[in-house]
């Protein structure tokens, strides 16, 4: 046993016992209770709320171009005819001035723009120019538009009146756009079927009468942009397209011509008065390089 715990012990046993029985007189002092502290009020921390950010907008697709697509729409302006052509953008009222640029394209890699503005301008009333725009118009058609034959022994048509192959710019939508003069020679090579050379101002009359049909059947992707094409549709309903085309290029056929004035002065004279009070007003002046959507 260790001997130093016997007389704690006993002192713990004695007060032990009194507190059991109750049975001592006085009892132990009480320490003072201190009061509880009154409740803080603790004003609550509000943290910031960080605005909303934004999502940065991702940057839109840039279209897609053929190659070499800017070279080739610079070739649509050539130096040459650049006055004429910037004349015409500049005043597209004036109908001398298609006559103006249909004859300064007709030496150009574009001469697809001495077709359409040699149109326009006997649309708009012709003038003075016009023998020499059908002239221009028939050497475009003849060293433009070779008839051949193909391996098979098939009737071919290489039809050349824009520069090279066409560019086109393909949009993140899948729209494809070109230039107005690639567009227009592909889509008029397909109302050459049945052609056969030479030219002459009734085959100019079949090729133009083929092609109003396709505009006022199912239309082109051009119609929006060449208003020449809603009005030769309204000629050839109002009966005026035959008479139209003796005078587009009844200059480069004399022969033709003079036999044609000798048994339609009726016909020729009532495309006067037509041109007088339906000539077309164009309210601009389509140019080569003008994009068109072909889908």
């Amino acid at each position: 046993m260790f001997s130093g715990i016997g007389r704690r012990a006993g002192s713990w046993a004695l007060a032990i016992g009194c507190a059991a029985s109750l049975g001592c007189s006085a009892s132990a002092p009480q320490a003072p209770v201190a009061a509880a502290p009154a409740p803080v009020a603790i004003a609550p921390v509000i943290e910031p709320v960080p605005a909303a950010v934004e999502p940065a907008a991702a940057a839109p697709a840039a279209p897609v171009e053929s190659p070499g697509f800017a070279e080739a729409m610079a070739k649509l302006r050539p130096a040459e005819a650049e006055p004429a052509r910037a004349a015409l953008q500049a005043k597209p009222e004036d109908a001398q001035l298609y006559a103006q640029a249909a004859t300064a394209y007709a030496a150009t890699d574009t001469p697809v723009m001495t077709l359409i503005w040699g149109m326009m301008h006997l649309a708009m009333g012709g003038g003075a120019s016009e023998a020499q725009v059908g002239q221009a118009f028939v050497k475009v058609l003849s060293e433009r538009v070779v008839v051949g034959n193909d391996a098979g022994g098939r009737v071919s048509y290489n039809v050349r009146l824009a520069p090279g192959q066409m560019p086109i710019r393909e949009h993140p939508n899948g729209s494809v756009e070109a230039p107005f003069a690639h567009a227009f020679e592909g889509l008029f090579g397909a109302t050459l079927l049945g052609f056969q050379p030479p030219w002459s101002v009734e085959e100019v009359y079949d090729v133009l009468s083929s092609w109003a049909g396709v505009v006022a059947t199912r239309g082109t992707p051009l119609d929006e942009l060449l208003e020449l094409d809603g009005w030769l549709v309204a000629a050839a309903k109002a009966g005026h397209l035959e008479a139209y085309c003796f005078r587009l290029v009844g200059a480069a056929f004399p022969a033709e011509l003079k036999a044609y004035k000798a048994g339609h002065a009726k016909e020729l004279k009532a495309l006067d008065e037509y041109l007088k009070s339906a000539a077309l007003q164009p309210k601009r002046a389509v140019m080569p390089d003008d994009l068109v959507r072909l889908k």
